[in-house]
C-alpha cells in the first residue's frame, strides 16, 4: 500500500512554464491531499484491516475499504457503513450514531478530495482483490515459503541453466528435506539401490540435530540479534504511530494482530 501510493503521487506531476522555467508539481501532494503522514496512516489500516480479519474474505475486503469511505466522507455524505460500530469504534460517526449524537455531529478532518479518491479507487480495487487476500488467511507468514525457495535454488543454482526436469527434481528432494530432514535423502539413495552404512545414517542425524539447534537458537530471545531486531520493530512502530496522528489512538486500536 505504502510503496503504491508514493508511486502514484510521483507519478501524477504537473509541468508548468513560468518565466522560460518548468516547474513540476506533484497534483495528488499536499496539504489535504496525500502527503508523507497520510500514506503512513492508510498503510498501517491497510495492515490492520488484515490482520484483525485473517478468519474472512470478505472482512478484511469490508476493512479495507471502511478507511477509503471514512476519508470520503462528509457532513452531508456520510460514508461510514463499513467502519465497525459500536461506542467503541475507532470511527467517530459511528461512535456518535451509538450515542445518538448524530444530530450535532461535525467531521473533524476535511475528507479527500475528488480527484485523489478517483485516483486510488483502482488501487484500493487491486489491494482488496479476493484472491490476493485468499493468501492472507489464516495470518500465515512468507517465511516458510522463502526458506522452501531458498533450498531449491540451492539444489539447481539460477544461474546454471537447468530444464523443468531438474527444477521439478529439486522441488521434490527440497520439499522432503524441509518436512523431514536430511534423513529424506537416505529414501531417495535407498530406492536407487545405493548401499547405505552406519556413517551415513549417523551424519543425517547429527546434520538434522545442527539444523533443529541451530533453528532454536535463532528465535531464542535472548540472543543479541532477536533483542535488536526487537528493538528496531518497537521504534519503528512507535515512529509510524506517531506519523499516522490522533485516529490511531481509539479504543481497541492496539489489540494484539
Amino acid at each position: 500500500m505504502s510503496s503504491r501510493l508514493r508511486n502514484l503521487v510521483q507519478k501524477t506531476i504537473e509541468e508548468k512554464k513560468i518565466k522560460n522555467r518548468t516547474i513540476k508539481k506533484k497534483i495528488l501532494s499536499g496539504k489535504g491531499k496525500l502527503t508523507g503522514k497520510f500514506i503512513d496512516k492508510l498503510t498501517i489500516y491497510y495492515g490492520l484491516a488484515i490482520r484483525r480479519n485473517c478468519n474472512s474474505v470478505q472482512a478484511m475486503k469490508d476493512a479495507i475499504w471502511a478507511t477509503y469511505y471514512h476519508y470520503s466522507s462528509t457532513d452531508k455524505n456520510p460514508q461510514h457503513e463499513k467502519c465497525p460500530n459500536g461506542p467503541e469504534s475507532w470511527c467517530s460517526w459511528q461512535r456518535a450514531f451509538s450515542a445518538d449524537t448524530l444530530s450535532t455531529f461535525k467531521h473533524d478532518y476535511d475528507p479527500l478530495p475528488d480527484d485523489v479518491l478517483k485516483a486510488i479507487k483502482p488501487l484500493y480495487d487491486e489491494l482488496s482483490n479476493d484472491i490476493l487476500l485468499e493468501r492472507c488467511l489464516g495470518g500465515f507468514t512468507q517465511n516458510n515459503n522463502e526458506s522452501l525457495n531458498q533450498l531449491i535454488w540451492k539444489i539447481t543454482p539460477k544461474i546454471l541453466p537447468a530444464g523443468s526436469k531438474v527444477v521439478d527434481i529439486a522441488a521434490w528432494i527440497a520439499a522432503c528435506t524441509f518436512n523431514e530432514g536430511t534423513k529424506a535423502l537416505l529414501s531417495f539413495m535407498s530406492k536407487m539401490d545405493i548401499k547405505l552404512g552406519p556413517n551415513c545414517h549417523m551424519y543425517a542425524q547429527i546434520e538434522d540435530k545442527n539444523r533443529i539447534r541451530l533453528a532454536e537458537w535463532k528465535t531464542k530471545s535472548t540472543t543479541k540479534e532477536e533483542r535488536t531486531r526487537r528493538r528496531q520493530e518497537r521504534k519503528d512502530a512507535l515512529d509510524i504511530a506517531t506519523d499516522a496522528g490522533p485516529l490511531l489512538y481509539g479504543a481497541g486500536i492496539d489489540d494484539s494482530v
